[in-house]
């Protein structure tokens, strides 16, 4: 049946802009890369930006996780990339980033497991 998530779609309106920003700010290396669909490899799952002129601010609702939220945040800060410190939000802690288009993503360092 299913068995993963293999895609997750970011609607974009500057594809050169917003592939400069995973690539050059987040550190994520492009696969196949057009005007129209670009991926990003994440592990088992694959990061596409897709042309849409309709796009907008939005929050994504995608979640990625760290081991080291302090440091995620520390180095995207590093590399010019509005993000928020990290809040305590019971299961764990967690920031937000902006792409710069305005698209909120989340970062995520769940609780220790005792």
């Amino acid at each position: 049946m299913l068995r993963h998530v293999g895609y997750i779609i970011v609607f974009v309106r500057d594809m050169d802009a917003m592939l400069d920003f995973w690539r050059n700010r987040i550190g994520l290396q492009p696969g196949y890369t057009s005007s129209e669909w670009s991926e990003l490899q994440l592990d088992n799952t694959i990061l596409a930006l897709h042309k849409a002129e309709e796009a907008g601010r939005r929050d994504t609702g995608i979640v990625f996780t760290t081991q080291d939220i302090d440091g995620a945040v520390e180095k995207l800060r590093a590399a010019g990339v509005e993000v928020t410190d990290p809040q305590d939000i019971g299961a764990g802690r967690e920031a937000t980033f902006k792409d710069p288009e305005g698209n909120v993503y989340h970062i995520f360092q769940p609780a220790q497991q005792a």
